[in-house]
């Protein structure tokens, strides 16, 4: 084996026993912590006092729940490690025929992969800067321009801004997408996709303003001047819209209330109330520094020393002066601010379970609780005209497997078509 091939081979060994850990001990901690509350509630409903009383009831009802919630993450999960083992076996039995056939194997058959994006692989978190992206490389918004105007006749419908997720690049859209991927489903529909990438550790406002400053330059572009594009945005880049939009609402704003240049803001699984993973986070982060052992304590630092961006998923935070609320003092807080009322927009998510148990409310889909994923379906998304069609909640569909459904890219067509 030449030894370009010795080190694609390491590399998989390596990232496929991490990736397989971490789902292993992700398994292994959700188990054991949610049959552990089932318990606890079994406990708490055989008191004498409320042991024959509809609390008494509601709580064993509740643990069993619990304990069915516990039986059944840990399957799926379990389900997912050896997946992934698998996937990572046929990738390195494959990787000494070709180059190219290592990339398919690793890309197509492992699941988040295809939400990933590969530019983000070894470089410096610290050295990426927010950017327009074109062939694979940042780019100027002129050497976009340029690109565009060699392909308008070509072009029916003119631009489209596509703006990814946490950790995630023009890839997403090149890789994701059933039948066809979104990026040559806008293709067959006429539209010139804009791409975007952003720094995954910077907070949100940050990333927020670093869109809205491209996208004024982008409206007050000769080329792109009159073009009212529509928007594809996935999971926390439509946080980053939402900050965006609300930058452009306040007083001397360059471009102006973005509503004037915005036609359809469509997004798909947007944390608009935070993500219950990165609350998570925080509160057992908290909790092991409390505890009065040197090891435990260090360990629950290190645990809140997550990157800016985490700590603003945690609630959905996309103003600056939001972020110096103390964590545990934004529950309640409220982080929608107008930006999406003059906007026409839609929102497509998933729920893991479709039962209704509280257990499955708070998994949603895997990632984002489903009060987070619902958070502006009635106060904004169902106030706009045909409301009906204005929220689409799929089942059974994880916060990734979404961007895969065919559902998902017939709505996506859809709303494309109509304009």
């Amino acid at each position: 084996m030449e030894q370009p091939f010795r080190l694609a081979d390491w590399v998989l060994q390596g990232t496929g026993k991490l990736s397989t850990d971490t789902l292993n001990g992700l398994k292994t901690f959700l188990h054991q912590s949610m049959d552990w509350s089932g318990d606890q509630l079994e406990k708490l409903s055989d008191q004498p006092l409320i042991r024959e009383s509809d609390v008494g009831r509601a709580l064993y009802q509740a643990s069993r729940g619990m304990k069915e919630g516990a039986a059944s993450t840990s399957e799926a999960l379990g389900i997912a490690s050896r997946a992934t083992r698998y996937a990572f076996d046929v990738a390195r039995k494959s990787v000494a025929d070709s180059d190219r056939t290592v990339e398919e194997i690793l890309f197509h058959n492992v699941a988040v992969a295809s939400v990933a994006g590969s530019s983000f692989g070894g470089v410096t978190i610290s050295k990426i800067k927010p950017s327009l992206r074109l062939n694979g490389k940042d780019a100027t918004l002129e050497e976009v321009a340029e690109d565009y105007r060699k392909q308008a006749g070509s072009l029916k419908r003119g631009p489209i801004l596509m703006i990814p997720g946490l950790f995630c690049d023009e890839g997403l859209w090149k890789d994701s997408g059933t039948p066809t991927s979104f990026e040559d489903l806008v293709r067959e529909l006429g539209y010139y996709p804009i791409h975007f990438r952003f720094n995954p550790g910077n907070p949100i406002p940050e990333n927020g303003k670093a869109l809205f400053d491209m996208l004024n330059a982008f409206f007050a572009h000769e080329e792109f001047y009159e073009s009212r594009p529509k928007v594809l945005c996935y999971s926390q880049g439509g946080l980053i819209l939402r900050s965006a939009i609300y930058l452009s609402m306040q007083p001397g704003a360059s471009a102006g209330d973005y509503k004037n240049w915005i036609d359809h803001a469509v997004f798909i699984a947007s944390p608009d109330g935070g993500s219950y993973i990165e609350k998570l986070g925080f509160w057992i982060g908290l909790g092991l520094s409390r505890v009065p052992l040197p090891v435990v304590s260090i360990l629950g630092a290190i645990g809140n020393e997550r990157s800016d961006a985490m700590k603003d998923l945690s609630h959905g935070i996309i103003r600056e002066e939001d972020r110096a609320v103390h964590h545990p003092d934004r529950y309640g807080l409220n982080t929608y601010h107008g930006e999406l009322d003059n906007i026409m927009g839609t929102q497509i998510f998933s729920s893991i379970s479709t039962k209704s148990e509280i257990w499955g409310s708070w998994f949603g889909d895997g990632v984002v609780e489903d009060t987070s994923l619902k958070l502006l379906s009635d106060t904004v998304f169902r106030r706009k005209k045909n409301p009906e069609d204005r929220v689409h909640q799929l089942e059974g569909l994880s916060h990734f497997q979404i961007m895969g459904s065919p559902e998902t890219s017939a709505i996506v067509r859809r709303i494309l078509s109509e304009g």
